[in-house]
């Protein structure tokens, strides 16, 4: 009876061990390029996220000599746009931190507001003050969890780029885990109706 109680539990906790949150760090590696000026183009996708702006769909990426550049690739947009982060299969998934850095901008500190829209409909946001540098800061973000999408808005004078973006998505179990809870369920059944017999 041991056994199969062992076995049981063995099995239940195959299943809550089985679906693994996926973290993905977006670095946009891809958009490094030698020269003075920068790339831009329609959309941006890596690790299974698209990245999509609102503004004749133009995102950005300032080359490694130019003015903008801030040590490593990053993605910008045109001002007053706004860019749409979200899973190319749909599925929901979570920020936990980012990297800003200024892009084109006049001198100064500015706010950046990231808006998560949740499944369900419900919205978080969160503002964060960048410096004004052409150097990579990292940020936090708190209670990012469970979005279909992730959006963040250029100004008129103060344009950011982003970078090493962590983002999680719960894997989704494997039709044989399912199968290992439904055994696992079926013995402790059985042994519950031996021991109700008994």
């Amino acid at each position: 009876m041991t056994l199969l109680r062992a076995t049981a539990v063995a099995a239940i906790l195959a299943v809550a061990g089985g679906a693994h949150a996926q973290t993905t760090t977006i670095g946009f590696d891809s958009l490094e390029q030698p020269g003075y000026f920068g790339s831009v183009f329609n959309s941006y996708s890596e690790g299974g996220y698209n990245f999509d702006s609102s503004f004749l769909g133009l995102l950005s990426s300032a080359h490694q000599d130019s003015f903008a550049y801030a040590g490593s690739a990053g993605l910008g947009a045109t001002p007053l746009s706004t860019t749409t982060l979200s899973r190319a299969d749909g599925a929901a998934f979570s920020l936990s931190s980012i990297s800003l850095a200024d892009f084109v901008s006049l001198p100064g500190s500015f706010d950046v507001t990231f808006v998560g829209h949740q499944v369900g409909g419900g919205t978080v946001s969160q503002t964060f003050t960048l410096g004004g540098g052409h150097t990579f800061a990292d940020y936090t973000f708190t209670g990012f969890s469970n979005l279909l999408s992730a959006t963040w808005k250029e100004g008129a004078l103060h344009t950011f780029q982003v970078d090493n973006i962590a983002a999680t998505v719960s894997a989704v179990p494997e039709p044989a885990t399912y199968g290992m809870l439904l055994g696992g369920l079926g013995l402790l059944g059985f042994m519950l109706r031996r021991k109700n017999a008994a």
